[in-house]
């Protein structure tokens, strides 16, 4: 009886995290054709939300497979909440860029990353990404009123919900 109790909430937490891992690939899959097949190319800020959501699918995918107690239930979820708090933070950075008047914001979005990344000290990239410009100000893309960015901002806090979820799962 006990065991069967156990393999009941194990099928059900690995359930979750499969649908979550589900969710993570259309999103990201969603963004590819956008950049692929609508010319929407992706600013430093996008990239960087594209590299959360990566990681959270990968999260997933583990918490599929190694969900099997407890402590790896609670681990995952708290892992799972830390980073989708970090996509909340990035997204929430460009939602806010996005509705920021027009204040002569510097230009060191229009670089690219890749390009940061190899002339630049790891804390100036980061600096430089945050600081916004133009192109992380844009909005190019819009589904149901809300922007790209605001869409990847509902989507962390849903998956930081998720994670609370699964920690507070009995």
């Amino acid at each position: 009886m006990q065991s069967e109790n156990i393999f009941m909430r194990t099928t059900s937490q690995q359930t979750s995290y499969f649908i979550a891992f589900i969710v993570v690939i259309c999103l990201l899959a969603g963004a590819k054709f956008l950049q692929l097949y609508m010319g929407i190319n992706p600013c430093p800020l996008c990239i960087l939300q594209r590299v959360i959501m990566g990681l959270l699918g990968i999260l997933f995918l583990f918490g599929i497979a190694f969900c099997i107690n407890t402590i790896a239930r609670f681990s995952f979820g708290l892992l799972g909440f830390f980073i989708s708090l970090l996509g909340v933070v990035v997204s929430g950075r460009q939602v806010w860029l996005q509705h920021l008047p027009s204040t002569g914001l510097s230009s060191n979005c229009d670089v690219s990353l890749q390009y940061m990344l190899q002339a630049l000290p790891f804390d100036q990239v980061l600096k430089n990404i945050f600081a916004g410009g133009s192109t992380c100000s844009q909005v190019e893309w819009q589904f149901l009123h809300l922007s790209l960015a605001e869409w990847s901002l509902i989507s962390f806090v849903a998956f930081s919900v998720f994670a609370l979820a699964q920690i507070l799962r009995k």
